[in-house]
């Protein structure tokens, strides 16, 4: 039978998938008798839920007001995404550096895999997501470097800011373009390369997303 503890920590981890994967949108409000209610559970482990959710941003749970998904913070999204410029060009000069033929038909596998789901007719942005992840972690894993990849993932407003540019861009020929280019310059050992395509790369998202700044998507982010 499971615990408290044990509903507690299924809750939280079905509500954190769906923030992450914008299932749950930013500013989407929250009531603790709706989620007793869907999970079929007392407010006991709700509450546990909801609280390890605003310690990790994930909710904004204040006294007396209305419990809601926190709004991304795009600010910080910039700031990650300047580290991550600087972190990923290094780790991927070191990657060129090692020249493994192996690795390279790894990435070269991942590539063909996003082309494939792009093309099917049950296509996912989820499972799109996925497998860019798995092709920018590969060489962060291959060079030692997990904990600072791990970084990125641990950040909930830089997460959904790449899950909102894949769920909104539509077209993802130039994302995967960017992929198919920056292996061939790492074969290559063009490492001067490198800073120009993974800054083009990085920055994409938020560019395309200002550029398409409807009036849905402003309303998922902090206004200063």
């Amino acid at each position: 039978m499971a615990t408290a503890k044990d509903t507690a920590s299924q809750i939280y981890e079905d509500l954190k998938s769906a923030i992450l994967n914008l299932e749950l949108e930013p500013g989407t409000l929250i009531s603790e008798a709706g989620l007793c209610e869907r999970y079929g559970v007392s407010r006991t482990p709700v509450r546990t839920a909801m609280h390890r959710l605003a310690d990790k941003d994930l909710i904004e749970l204040l006294p007396y007001q209305q419990t809601s998904v926190s709004l991304i913070d795009i600010d910080r999204v910039k700031e990650f995404v300047y580290a991550r410029v600087a972190i990923e060009e290094a780790v991927i000069e070191d990657f060129i550096e090692r020249g493994e033929p192996l690795l390279y038909e790894d990435v070269d596998h991942l590539i063909r895999k996003q082309q494939i789901v792009l093309g099917d007719d049950d296509f996912r942005p989820v499972d799109f997501y996925r497998l860019d992840s798995m092709m920018h972690e590969l060489w962060f894993r291959a060079m030692g470097k997990m904990a600072l990849w791990q970084m990125f993932q641990d950040s909930v407003d830089y997460t959904r800011m790449r899950m909102l540019d894949i769920k909104e861009e539509g077209d993802y020929r130039q994302i995967v373009a960017d992929h198919v280019e920056l292996l061939d310059v790492m074969r290559r050992g063009r490492k001067e390369r490198v800073h120009e395509i993974i800054s083009r790369h990085l920055y994409g998202g938020i560019n395309r997303i200002e550029d398409r700044m409807t009036e849905k998507v402003s309303s998922y982010f902090k206004r200063v």
